[in-house]
């Protein structure tokens, strides 16, 4: 490993630009990237400066009033339906939550806020009601499959149903993907796309989208997927994916009957395939032409109210965690703040905050449409809940778009979900990622002080596909808060028996905390958000020496801490964040 000496060196000038660490009082400064936190918290990731300010102020507050147990209520009842945007289950849950506000006081007393806002959909809304899956093979083939541990035995009709839902409440409604049509259609068992003729019902192992367009230009009666995530491993190495049925969808206006399957049920039909095995589908859907809404939970700024923080809950999905458990624990957490405010714990804070229930991918956008004034920044929770021993997620901060998304030097690093495509040039400095860290830490600080365990978190770079990327893509600082991996992930096994409520809780917590740093910082945050700031610099820093980046590298990383230390200033003192400026990426060389 190289010395930190000339790296220390090198940083040293732009130290003296953001402000120096309190010597005395400052933890010590890491020279390597990942060293857990100087604090208890249990962090991967650049360290945080410890104190009472910033996110500190309001972790034991939002812990003391969080009541998982009615965040939990609400993530149950969410969880027992398939929200596709606009269905009736959406509906259902929209207006779940909206009542729960209403109920304590949004809309109806002043400085709450409480509004439903709506858009026309581009296609009608998909409620799924029932679906069967049955095949038909000879007494010699349904042996043999039986003998690889097939469970399913024949029935009097000759058929064996091997999937069924009679309603969106149960497991299995997945197995019809977002947007498939109804259909009663039965047909002939092919494995391979090229064997394909007019009435077969194709059986592949790649996603339904992928295979779509051929299989219609084949004639195939329908499509059978049991395609998953490869990454979704069981960590309790039961090989309990087997069951697991992957959430996922046709392209819009699709006439293609398809259904999602497990793999146990796909090793099944390939071994009764070669025997002249027949397959019938039935699927019962509705559609109705209704607006797509979303809620609005909005506390006031005292000071600056036309500047705004979102928290985004999407309540659209078909999984516990995702993304009932993030809606459930945002709606309990504007509640929670709404009773602090109430009994003179917490003070109101300088600017407003906005609580947003809706789709993952456009409620953002309706809701600063909506708001109006100056949006600050944009927190998401999403997938907040996940129980690390069932599923072997852990908590994880998404950082927005960085100097990372364009140089990537270990140890930071994707999940296995993998980088998406960064608009570099629009890239804003900003210091959310800095209160967002320090959220997780001092969450697990107190934790760990209430006699709890430490609180295990990670952190990575940008990767993308939610409603923080509208918000990057404007120029407004946003983050994600989420768990991976998640061996449940988009599939029918992400369920309430997944969700941790301890662990929604303590992530919620987090979310609140970052979005209450912002809404309401203040000029005693700065110095510790600073001092967390430099710490940060050392970090990326001695990475570029070690990984031997370039110059470039470091000034980009340079550029990015300079905004940042003006960014925070402007938003501790009160005043109007600087105008978005992208980094210049004009005089840096893209990596090889």
């Amino acid at each position: 490993m190289r010395s930190s000496l000339p790296v220390l060196t090198l940083a040293s000038g732009l130290v003296a630009c953001l402000g120096a660490c309190a010597a005395s009082s400052g933890p010590p400064i890491p020279d390597k990237f990942g060293e857990r936190s100087p604090v208890i918290g249990n962090h991967d990731g650049p360290p945080v400066d410890p104190g009472q300010a910033g996110t500190a102020r309001f972790v034991h507050p939002l812990l003391d009033a969080f009541d998982a147990e009615a965040a939990m209520s609400v993530t149950t009842f969410l969880d027992g339906f398939y929200r596709a945007p606009g269905s009736d289950g959406y509906e259902a849950s929209i207006e779940e939550i909206r009542s729960a506000l209403f109920g304590a006081g949004f809309g109806v007393t002043d400085g709450y806020g409480l509004s439903v806002v709506s858009r026309p959909m581009e296609t009608a809304a998909w409620t799924p009601r029932s679906a069967s899956l049955r095949v038909a093979a000879s007494d010699e083939a349904l042996a043999k499959a039986s003998k690889r541990g097939a469970r399913w035995r024949a029935e009097e009709a000759g058929e064996v149903e091997l999937l069924s839902f009679e309603h969106e409440r149960e497991s299995a409604r997945v197995m019809l993907p977002l947007g498939a049509p109804g259909c009663r259609v039965a047909g002939p068992l092919v494995l391979e796309l090229g064997a394909l003729k007019a009435g077969d019902v194709l059986l592949t192992k790649r996603p339904l989208l992928s295979v779509e367009e051929e299989a219609v230009a084949a004639g195939a009666a329908a499509v059978l997927s049991d395609y998953t995530l490869p990454y979704c491993m069981d960590p309790s190495g039961e090989k309990r994916g087997h069951d697991a049925i992957f959430s996922g969808r046709v392209r819009p206006g699709a006439t293609l009957p398809s259904f999602q399957i497990s793999r146990r049920v796909g090793e099944f039909l390939r071994t009764a395939s070669p025997y002249g095995a027949r397959v019938r589908l039935e699927a019962q859907v509705s559609e109705q032409v209704r607006p797509l809404r979303v809620v609005l939970a909005t506390i006031e700024g005292a000071e600056r109210p036309d500047e705004t923080v979102f928290v985004l809950g999407h309540v659209d999905g078909a999984g516990a965690n995702d993304n009932a458990a993030g809606a459930g624990g945002v709606a309990e957490l504007a509640l929670t703040v709404k009773r602090l405010i109430a009994s003179g714990v917490l003070e109101r804070p300088r600017r407003s905050l906005c609580f947003v229930f809706g789709t993952e991918l456009g409620a953002g956008a309706m809701a600063v449409a909506e708001v109006g004034g100056e949006p600050v920044a944009a927190i998401v929770a999403d997938m907040i809940a996940a129980d690390a021993e069932r599923t072997g997620a852990g908590c994880l901060l998404e950082r927005g778009w960085d100097p990372a998304s364009v140089y990537l030097l270990p140890p930071d690093a994707h999940t296995p979900r993998g980088s998406g495509d960064t608009i570099a040039k629009d890239i804003v400095p900003n210091g959310l990622s800095i209160i967002c860290r320090e959220a997780l830490i001092d969450v697990s600080y107190a934790e760990a002080a209430r006699g709890g365990k430490r609180w295990s978190t990670r952190e990575h770079p940008w990767e993308g596909s939610g409603d923080h990327d509208a918000f990057l893509a404007a120029g407004t600082a946003a983050a994600l808060f989420w768990h991976f991996t998640d061996f449940s992930y988009q599939t029918s096994l992400d369920r309430m028996d997944m969700v941790d409520p301890a662990e929604l809780r303590r992530t919620a917590v987090a979310v609140g905390a970052a979005a209450l740093a912002v809404a309401d910082a203040r000029p005693l945050d700065l110095e510790r958000h600073l001092d967390t700031l430099n710490l940060e610099l050392h970090t990326r820093l001695n990475a570029v020496v070690r990984e031997e980046a370039g110059p470039a590298a470091e000034r980009l990383w340079k550029d990015w801490f300079r905004g940042a230390r003006f960014w925070l200033k402007a938003l501790t003192a009160g005043e109007g964040l600087p105008e978005p400026r992208a980094l210049d990426l004009v005089s840096t060389e893209p990596p090889e």
